[in-house]
């Protein structure tokens, strides 16, 4: 039984990824501001909700104490947790949310493995680190700037801690493109996501789950990056 942590995991992908890894056998713990509570399939002995006031500091205090107070070994951190929102135009909100984004992709991830540190360093069994980032990380969105901005800052820290760390913490980024479209979308935004996309499917969150997986099993791999997107990225101007 593996031992593995997973911020934002209230929904979508991090619910999935929590379910997948429960069913597995491992021992999960769930980092997220929201209620989990209604997460279903879950195992008492396996799932640890973590439930934190912020993605600041302050999270990651509350975070690491719970998780420090019942394992000490910890064999996956993935750092999923992400806010997704078009650039404002108001100098002052452009503040909030470049502040808000900051914090969620590139401080708390940081701040988070850095303490996390003692549990994964292994030589002999090196601890994996997986960041979530995203295509546009390398192929920004021209009304996404501020969100593709520190999704690429969260990949370059992912590079940096794979020199810092090894060989004793492999660390690891998946980019992924459009997977699972959300209930707003209409019919014809869906159709044209798909019409840019190489494989031109809604693939569901199963891909990023067998992309971590490989990342498990394949011992030689570390600062690495991996796009899941169907081949969008190749489409994108």
């Amino acid at each position: 039984m593996k031992t593995i942590v997973i911020t934002g995991t209230s929904r979508r992908l991090g619910r999935f990824l929590v379910e997948q890894f429960i069913e597995q056998g491992d021992r999960v713990f769930a980092i997220s501001r929201g209620d989990q509570q209604d997460v279903p399939a879950i195992e008492a002995a396996h799932f640890h909700s973590v439930q934190i006031d912020g993605y600041n500091k302050t999270g990651v205090d509350q975070a690491v104490a719970t998780i420090k107070s019942q394992v000490d070994r910890i064999d996956l951190l993935i750092n999923n947790a992400s806010v997704f929102k078009p650039d404002p135009q108001d100098g002052q909100e452009i503040e909030t949310l470049f502040t808000e984004f900051f914090q969620i992709h590139m401080l708390f991830p940081n701040l988070l493995i850095n303490d996390l540190i003692p549990l994964m360093y292994d030589d002999i069994t090196p601890g994996l680190v997986i960041n979530m980032t995203d295509i546009y990380a390398e192929n920004p969105s021209h009304e996404h700037s501020l969100y593709c901005s520190t999704k690429a800052g969260l990949e370059n820290l992912t590079r940096s801690f794979a020199k810092k760390y090894a060989p004793g913490i492999r660390c690891n980024s998946i980019m992924p493109g459009p997977l699972k479209f959300l209930p707003e979308h209409s019919q014809a935004q869906k159709e044209q996501v798909l019409k840019g996309t190489l494989l031109p499917f809604e693939a569901g969150f199963l891909p990023i789950y067998q992309t971590i997986e490989f990342m498990m099993t394949n011992s030689f791999v570390t600062g690495t990056a991996i796009k899941v997107d169907g081949g969008r990225s190749l489409c994108r101007g």
